[in-house]
């Protein structure tokens, strides 16, 4: 059904979009692309009304927003069913196969026979845990955009010659723009890590490393939420140059403050297909120490922009060797940002404009 404007319609579905009380890596993505796709097409979002303090509906920006109850996923499905929109991207937070797969079933019971061609991007990471239950996604999504090489290799299984990589992408601020001084002033050498306070993000593995090395001049960061956040305070209590700080709206002043920001991941699990904070450290010109994770690894190039580190030692020795040599420093920071170029969200948002005009065939 043509619109006003004159561009398809498209309908993109997420459980979470904002307003919210605290944005993740994953929504902050999402709200990125949305905005920038919605120069190409009419936009409408759905997602879920979580608080009768938001609203059901508003404009935003050049997108409409429709905010749906419980069951969402159903009541989504049939929202678009009478918006007949020209395509459907439906968005998937689920590292769990066996959370997707019930909540794909009931959104396409709400569509009902609905006849948009529908693109499932997986957002996030996977388990290969019971991912053979994806085969039972009916009817099947006509296309699927991966984020990762991996990922795509998992979904390959299930739908062969249906997948796309697509990596995402954030806004690449210009080198000389200036950002508020954070609160706590950095040392001449300040650490960071960004992101949940999880096990499998390995905060705790920085913070015993960041203590047995005692640098001279250096501080520790550690910005975020999560299950270990009074463990890591009772750990760092004591040390004057450890700040374990919660959730913070604007995380800008914080991140650029740093000189280094590690990522000693456990597992990639529920993870933003690449770190959307190892991500932003690259665009901020910081570079990286990271394990072999496959949300982080991929990000690394060797000795330009980072390290990858095996164990912890190595992990030890790479904070240390960069901490003490300015020079390398500037070499790893400049490394940083060239490579953040290909995640650059108006190119991620490109790639995704060429696939979705693909549909409908």
């Amino acid at each position: 059904m043509p619109t006003p404007s004159g561009k398809p319609k498209l309908a993109f579905v997420v459980k979470y979009y904002r307003p919210m009380p605290r944005l993740s890596g994953i929504l902050r993505f999402v709200i990125d692309l949305v905005e920038h796709l919605e120069k190409e097409y009419e936009i409408r979002v759905y997602t879920y009304r979580y608080s009768p303090e938001v609203t059901a509906g508003e404009r935003c920006r050049n997108h409409e927003v429709v905010r749906l109850t419980a069951p969402f996923p159903f009541r989504a499905g049939a929202a678009i069913r009478k918006w007949r929109p020209d395509l459907v991207v439906f968005g998937s937070g689920f590292w769990r196969p066996w959370f997707l797969l019930p909540y794909w079933t009931l959104f396409r019971l709400g569509l009902f026979r609905g006849g948009a061609p529908i693109v499932l991007a997986q957002f996030t990471n996977m388990t290969g845990k019971l991912f053979f239950l994806l085969r039972l996604l009916l009817p099947r999504p006509a296309a699927v955009i991966a984020l990762t090489a991996p990922l795509r290799e998992q979904w390959e299984r299930i739908l062969p010659g249906r997948i796309s990589v697509i990596p995402p992408g954030m806004a690449i601020p210009p080198r000389e723009k200036k950002f508020p001084d954070p609160t706590i002033p950095p040392s001449s050498f300040r650490i960071g890590y960004f992101g949940h306070l999880q096990p499998h993000k390995g905060p705790d593995i920085l913070l015993k490393i960041f203590q047995e090395l005692n640098l001279p001049e250096t501080d520790l960061l550690i910005n975020g939420v999560g299950e270990m956040t009074e463990k890591l305070r009772r750990a760092g209590r004591g040390w004057n140059n450890i700040t374990i700080q919660g959730y913070v709206p604007d995380i800008d002043p914080w991140l650029h403050s740093c000189k280094l920001l590690v990522f000693p991941y456990r597992s990639s699990v529920s993870v933003l297909g690449y770190s959307r904070a190892a991500l932003d450290g690259l665009a901020a010109g910081i570079p990286l120490i990271v394990t072999p994770s496959p949300a982080l690894a991929p990000l690394i190039r060797e000795g330009e922009n980072g390290y990858v580190c095996r164990d912890e030692e190595e992990i030890k020795e790479r904070i240390r060797a960069v901490a003490g040599d300015p020079a390398l420093q500037k070499k790893l920071s400049e490394g940083a940002r060239r490579s953040a170029a290909a995640h650059e969200i108006s190119r991620v948002a490109g790639l995704w404009s060429n696939l979705l005009a693909n549909f409908p065939e």
